[in-house]
C-alpha cells in the first residue's frame, strides 16, 4: 500500500514537472513571436526589420540554435528564414499540417537529428499595411527542447532515490512498529507454550504497556484461562470423587467375597454374601450409569437438537409412574399441571423431574403428602416439588447440587445415594437455559423449584 501511494505521488510530481517545463518553453516561443511581430511593425522598412530579426536570433552554427521561418501569406518568397535556400530542416512537413487561424498559436514537438525541438506556428495580423492590404504574417519558431528531457531524467532519478529512501524508511518503521506491537503477542505465545494442567491458573499475561487494540484479546485470554482452570479443577475433583466412590463399593464387594471364601460356610451364608455383593454391584452399576450420563450431557449440549416439549404431559407421566412407589411408603402424591411448552430433550427433562420426585419420596417423611404443581410467570414455567421434610440446613443447601455431595443424617455412618442425582438434575436444567432452586425449613418443608423458559 505504501509503495503504491509513493508511486502515485511520484508519477503525479513527474507529470506536473514535465508540464511546467513545457509551459515555460511555450511561453518563451510566444514572447519570441511577439518580438518578431513588434519588429516588423515598428521598423521603417521590411529590410531593416529582417536584419533586426536575423540579428535577434543570431547565427545558426550551433545545432541547438533557434530555428525560424517567417513569411507573409500569399508571398512566394520567405520574408526571413534561418535556412535560406534549403528545405525545412525539422522532421515536420508543413504541407500536411493544418495552419493556425489568424491570431492563433499552434504548438508541435518534433526532432532534428535526434535532437528534440518545441515548435510554435503563429498567424498574426500586420499593423504596417492599410486594412485593404493586410496580409497575415506566419511565424514558425522552433526552440531546442532537449534540456527538458535532460531535466526530466535528472528529476526522475531524484524521485527514484527519494522514493527508495522513503520506501526503505517506511518498511523499517513498519517493522519496528510491528515488532513493538507484537511484543505482547510473543509474551502470550511464550505463556501458551508453558501451559499445563498444573500451572494454568497462574498464567495471566501481565503487559506493562498494553496497546488498546490488544485489550479485548488479553481480556478474552484471561477469561479463557479462568474457564479452563475452573474446568480442569472440576475435572480433577470429579476424577478424585469418582475414584473414591467407585473404590468404596468395589472394596466392599471384595471384602465380602474374601470373607466368604476364607472358610467353609453354610448355604444360607453363601447366599447372604452373594446377595450383599449383588447389592453393592447394583449400587456401583447405578453410579457408573450416572457418571456416564453426566459425561454424555456435554455431547447433548453441543448437538443442541431440541424439540418442543409438552410439560403438562411430562409432569403427568412422571407423577403417574411414581404414584405406586409413593403409596408403598404411605405418601400421597398429588399433582396439578397446566398447559405449557419448552424446547429441550424429552428424555433428559423426564430424568430431571424423575430425580426430584424420587428424592421427595425417598427422603421426605413417610405417611405425608407430596405435591407437584405447575405455574407460569415472566415467560417462565415453574415446576414445584414439595414434601414435608424441611431438614436441609442453609449450609447444606449451598452445596446440595454439587457432584458427590450427600446429606448425612444424624447417627448415619454412610449417607444414602451416590450424590449425583441432584447434580445431574441441575445440569439438565442449565443445559435447557433454566435452573433449580431449593428452600427448606422445618415449618414449611422442602421445596425444589424448576424454572424453564416458555415457548409459544
Amino acid at each position: 500500500m505504501n509503495i503504491a501511494v509513493i508511486a502515485a505521488l511520484s508519477a503525479a510530481a513527474y507529470w506536473e514537472f514535465r508540464e511546467n517545463l513545457n509551459r515555460s518553453v511555450d511561453t518563451y516561443l510566444i514572447s519570441q513571436a511577439k518580438s518578431v511581430t513588434a519588429s516588423i511593425a515598428s521598423d521603417d522598412s521590411l529590410l531593416e526589420a529582417r536584419k533586426e530579426i536575423q540579428a535577434f536570433f543570431g547565427p545558426m552554427d550551433d545545432p541547438k540554435s533557434t530555428i525560424y521561418r517567417i513569411w507573409f501569406e500569399g508571398e512566394k518568397e520567405y520574408y526571413a528564414d534561418s535556412f535560406s535556400g534549403e528545405r525545412w530542416p525539422l522532421d515536420l512537413k508543413l504541407e500536411s499540417v493544418e495552419p493556425p487561424k489568424e491570431g492563433e498559436f499552434r504548438f508541435f514537438s518534433t526532432e532534428r537529428d535526434d535532437v528534440t525541438y518545441r515548435l510554435l506556428w503563429a498567424s498574426q495580423s500586420t499593423p504596417r499595411f492599410d486594412d485593404d492590404k493586410k496580409q497575415p504574417l506566419n511565424i514558425i519558431i522552433a526552440a531546442y527542447n532537449g534540456y527538458i528531457a535532460e531535466q526530466l531524467g535528472e528529476f526522475l532519478i531524484v524521485l527514484l532515490i527519494i522514493g527508495a529512501i522513503i520506501i526503505f524508511l517506511s518498511i523499517g518503521l513498519t517493522l519496528l512498529i510491528l515488532r513493538w506491537g507484537m511484543k505482547p503477542i510473543h509474551g502470550i505465545t511464550a505463556l501458551m507454550h508453558n501451559v499445563t494442567g498444573k500451572n494454568i491458573d497462574q498464567l495471566s499475561p501481565q503487559l506493562a504497556q498494553e496497546p488498546s487494540e490488544l485489550k479485548p484479546f488479553v481480556q478474552a485470554w484471561d477469561n479463557m484461562i479462568e474457564r479452563l482452570a475452573m474446568a480442569i479443577q472440576q475435572q480433577k475433583r470429579f476424577t478424585a470423587d469418582a475414584s473414591h466412590e467407585l473404590r468404596t463399593p468395589l472394596a466392599i464387594v471384595k471384602s465380602t467375597l474374601q470373607a466368604t471364601r476364607s472358610r467353609k460356610r453354610s448355604e444360607q451364608d453363601y447366599e447372604s454374601s452373594i446377595d450383599r455383593a449383588l447389592e453393592d454391584i447394583d449400587r456401583l452399576e447405578h453410579l457408573i450409569e450416572q457418571l456416564l450420563l453426566l459425561a454424555h450431557l456435554d455431547d447433548i449440549k453441543r448437538q443442541n437438537q431440541y424439540n418442543k416439549i409438552n410439560l403438562k404431559a411430562l409432569v403427568t407421566d412422571v407423577c403417574e409412574h411414581y404414584y405406586p412407589f409413593a403409596q408403598q411408603r404411605g405418601n400421597i402424591l398429588k399433582w396439578q399441571a397446566c398447559s405449557a411448552e419448552t424446547e429441550g430433550d424429552q428424555h433428559q427433562l423426564n430424568r430431571m423431574l424423575a430425580n426430584l420426585v424420587d428424592n421427595a419420596i425417598k427422603y421426605g417423611p413417610e405417611n405425608s403428602p407430596i405435591s407437584v404443581t405447575m405455574g407460569m410467570s415472566d415467560n417462565m414455567v415453574n415446576i414445584e416439588i414439595h414434601d414435608q421434610g424441611g431438614n436441609i440446613s442453609k449450609e447444606q443447601q449451598e452445596h446440595i447440587f454439587e457432584r458427590f455431595y450427600r446429606i448425612r443424617k444424624k447417627r448415619q455412618k454412610t449417607p444414602d445415594g451416590t450424590g449425583l442425582g441432584l447434580a445431574l438434575a441441575q445440569e439438565i436444567a442449565l443445559m435447557h437455559n433454566g435452573k433449580i432452586t431449593v428452600k427448606s425449613d422445618p415449618d414449611s418443608g422442602t421445596q425444589f423449584t424448576v424454572n424453564l423458559p416458555l415457548v409459544s
